[in-house]
């Protein structure tokens, strides 16, 4: 969905939605095992962009 999202360059309640989503899977944790990209990391990337703007 982060790829899809991404792709679609969906709002920022896409993206807090979907971090939610991956906080409540702990998607979080397991990302910082990987060491390319993750859908959570992409995620987090584009909150941190929105809150960069506001």
């Amino acid at each position: 969905m982060a790829e899809l999202g991404d792709d679609l360059d969906r709002p920022l309640s896409f993206w807090q939605h979907l971090d939610r989503a991956a906080r409540e899977m702990r998607l979080y944790s397991d990302a910082l095992h990987k060491p390319h990209l993750t859908a959570a990391d992409l995620c987090r990337r584009h909150l941190a962009a929105a809150s960069e703007q506001e």
